[in-house]
Parts: structure tokens; sequence; C-alpha cells
């Protein structure tokens, strides 16, 4: 099938704000333009037989100074068009992004994530050799691997256990994860218990709230707000039980 044309829709928008009917079918944005914070933009894509398919970009934007700066939080796998926030420097001087990174780096941080969530789950049930892989059982496992020695929950092990595998070991973040090392949003508690306990719909970020009690929660939590230069300071697991 080829691409015949390509609409591009933002937010809740009920018009494009572009529409592309030539390759090569990019879309190119300037935070410049956007608002601050996150938005949503949903790439539809047309074939010459008739048929489409959707797929939603995450992304924030923050405005500071004059300096205009996008992240793509999430990005769907094998989209057929490529999504990209052009900064000050590209708009002056344009380079062609490349394809075969921006196409790799996510399928190869989700087999990673895969890889590891299955070692996990092998070592804490050991399933049998030909049996398959239960998505769902892989998540109970990951979410159960940090022990709490002595009835006291460990944050550091709850981190490795559960976030590192998208936000980096030292909280550097990766591709379309946010790095938590320096991210002033952690100033917030409220939203960072809130975020934790719920998730973020459309992004790859999963709610730990079933998954984890209030005292691993504020021990993990904690240790993300007070970890690698971060000083934004210890949340108790009361705070946690009140915004459930």
């Amino acid at each position: 099938m080829d691409i015949v044309r390509v609409e591009v829709f933002m937010d809740d928008a009920a018009e494009p704000l572009a529409v592309v009917s030539k390759p090569p079918f990019d879309v190119r944005l300037d935070p410049a333009a956007l608002g601050e914070g996150e938005h949503v933009i949903t790439v539809v894509t047309h074939y010459d037989d008739g048929s489409s398919d959707h797929h939603e970009y995450v992304f924030d934007v923050s405005h500071d100074d004059h300096v205009f700066a996008g992240h793509i939080s999430q990005a769907p796998l094998r989209a057929p068009v490529q999504v990209e926030l052009v900064d000050p420097v590209e708009r002056e001087n344009p380079t062609p992004p490349s394809t075969t990174i921006y196409a790799a780096l996510p399928l190869v941080l989700f087999l990673l994530v895969v890889a590891v969530s299955w070692f996990i789950a092998v070592r804490a049930e050991s399933p049998a050799a030909d049996q398959p892989i239960n998505m769902r059982k892989i998540a109970r496992s990951v979410a159960a691997a940090a022990p709490s020695p002595a009835g006291v929950a460990d944050g550091a092990a709850l981190y490795a256990a559960n976030c590192a595998g998208c936000h980096g070991a030292s909280g550097e973040g990766a591709a379309v994860f946010p790095a938590l090392a320096g991210n002033d949003k952690l100033a917030d508690a409220s939203y960072v218990i809130t975020t934790v306990l719920n998730g973020k719909p459309g992004t790859a970020m999963p709610a730990f709230g079933s998954r984890l009690s209030d005292e691993q929660l504020a021990a993990l939590i904690s240790y993300v707000r007070t970890s690698w230069g971060n000083s934004y300071g210890k949340v108790t697991a009361a705070e946690i039980a009140s915004m459930r």
C-alpha cells in the first residue's frame, strides 16, 4: 500500500493542523508556535486502497527566555509517518533527520524492557521453559521484585525494579522516556504522587497505585525527589493515602 495523504490533528481540534499529500510524508512541528505544556497530535495516514490508520504522539513543550524546547515523550512503534520537533538551530539550518535512528531506538528500548521484565519473572516464579510469556504476570512480578527488608520499603530497589528500565539507572532518561534527574516537575509533590498513582493516559507511564503500597510508593517517590542532584524533599505514606 502506498500513502496518498497524511492529516495531522492537534489535541482535540476537529480540523487538521496540516495536510501532507506529497512524499516525504514527514511532519515537522515548531515548539515556538505551540503553547507550553503537554500536547497530543493524531496523525491519520490514508492509503491508496482506501484504508487509513491513526497514530498518537504525546510531547511536552517548554518556553524559557524565548528559547523553545520540545520533547516527544511517546511515539508509536512502526508508525509510517515520522514526527519531529524542530529546535531554533534546525529552523535556521535544517538537516534531514536520521529515520533509521528514530525508528530503531524505541523498538530497541521496548525489547530491552521486555527482556529484563521476562528475566525477573523467570527468577521470581520459575515457569516451565516452554511456558508462553504472560505480560500481566510479568508486570506483577516487576512490581514485587523489590522486597522491603524488615518491613521498611527500599526506594532505590523499588526504582531499579519498576522505573530504571525506562527512565535510566541514574534518572537520565532515554529516547521517548523523560529524564528525572534535574526535572523541575518533581518539585510539585502532588503532581508526582498523582502521576505515579494513576499513570499518564496516552503515554507509556503506567499506574502504580494498585501495584505498590502507600509505604512503597512514598519510598519510591522520595528516592526520585532526593537523588541524582534532586533536592525536592521526601513524601510520606500518609500523603500517598490521602491522594488515592
